[in-house]
């Protein structure tokens, strides 16, 4: 269980700021480096893809999730924003992701006034190797270790760029926190400045 810092009254106010401004920026490396992507984290999302029979899906079965309702429109999503430069046959996902986003939405607009914004949401194996062949960076469509979770509709990347110091810290937290119970596997990239967040099912469940 962690306690809150205390420090003695009679520190003089020069180094009581300074032991102030360490603890935060110590507090903020930790969270950063809680969110650093990695092999592991790809192999979680993958596993947890497998473990609820998750389908990566081809141009085809998109249209067939969407056809049967098994992804939800982002639009219906109320005050989200979508980045203009996501293709509009993309702009879906799973009913848990839907869930997350609305709930992110609320949560962020009650503290800061403001929505967050989308950057990316389902994608197919057509879209992803298309992808991979531009940005060096992306997941792989390809079954393996490291292949894209955004092929199952689970995972959304959300946008950073625009977003100051106390909204970020605050996301991080938000994330973290979704993480340790086992709901979500978060990851904040810094190539693409985005954080890019898979929900489990359970997050549903909850």
């Amino acid at each position: 269980m962690s306690h809150p810092i205390t420090y003695p009254k009679d520190l003089p106010m020069k180094l009581l700021i300074i032991l102030i401004f360490n603890s935060v920026l110590f507090s903020e490396v930790v969270a950063a480096g809680k969110l650093k992507g990695s092999l592991e984290a790809q192999k979680r999302q993958n596993l947890q893809a497998d473990v609820e029979g998750l389908e990566r899906l081809s141009e085809t079965q998109l249209d067939e999730y969407k056809r049967l309702k098994k992804l939800i429109p982002l639009s219906e999503i109320p005050d989200i924003a979508i980045d203009s430069r996501l293709p509009e046959k993309y702009r879906w996902c799973l009913p848990q992701t839907n869930i997350f986003l609305v709930n992110l939405v609320s949560d962020f607009k009650k503290k800061f006034g403001r929505t967050i914004k989308v950057n990316s949401a389902v994608r197919t194996f057509e879209f992803q190797t298309e992808s991979t062949s531009v940005n060096k960076n992306a997941a792989p469509a390809e079954l393996g270790p490291r292949q894209s979770s955004h092929l199952t509709g689970a995972t959304v990347d959300i946008g950073k760029f625009g977003l100051s110091e106390d909204e970020l810290r605050w996301l991080r937290k938000y994330f973290i926190d979704l993480e340790e119970k086992g709901l979500i596997e978060a990851t904040e990239e810094h190539f693409q400045s985005v954080f890019h967040i898979m929900v489990f099912r359970q997050y549903a469940e909850n």
